[in-house]
């Protein structure tokens, strides 16, 4: 359901102290990636450089609805919607829904392998990143071209 034509789309600066509220809560709970590491499409790429904190997943990956939240997402999601409402604002919907909902962080050191998202459950959507934390040496590549996702900035991704 991407609405343009390139391939990465900035939608918009998130206010710091909303990005500060949920770093602060990742610190205190560095266990969240530990207890949260359950994503329902775990490719091989993402295996052993990737850690996750899934809120919601599509319950088939046929398509992007229905979606199930999973139990961490209570305690989370007044940290987490807010960001959400901000990022999303822009495409004036009345009654959005999401369908994935995840924090995830690349290791140290680490990288993630080149791959496309080819399931039909993530075609429809809009994909959305907002990093917390980067590097200036961190690139998210797409095809042979290479952007740097800022801190606060919020990022439609063409799948």
């Amino acid at each position: 359901m991407c609405d343009f034509d390139g391939d990465v789309k900035t939608l918009g600066s998130i206010p710091e102290p909303l990005l500060q509220a949920l770093e602060q809560r990742l610190q205190r709970d560095e266990e969240a990636w530990r207890n949260q590491d359950d994503k329902p499409n775990a490719f091989k790429v993402f295996a052993g450089n990737t850690e996750y904190v899934v809120f919601q997943f599509p319950v088939e990956r046929s398509w992007h609805v229905p979606a199930r939240y999973f139990s961490c997402w209570e305690e989370w999601k007044a940290l987490v919607l807010p960001i959400i409402d901000v990022a999303t604002r822009g495409y004036g919907y009345r009654q959005g829904q999401t369908s994935r909902i995840m924090l995830a962080r690349l290791l140290a050191g680490k990288q993630s392998l080149m791959h496309v998202d080819h399931t039909p459950s993530a075609d429809v959507p809009h994909k959305i990143h907002v990093p917390l934390s980067t590097h200036p040496d961190i690139g998210f590549l797409i095809q042979d071209r290479r952007y740097h996702l800022a801190r606060g900035q919020a990022y439609e991704v063409n799948n």
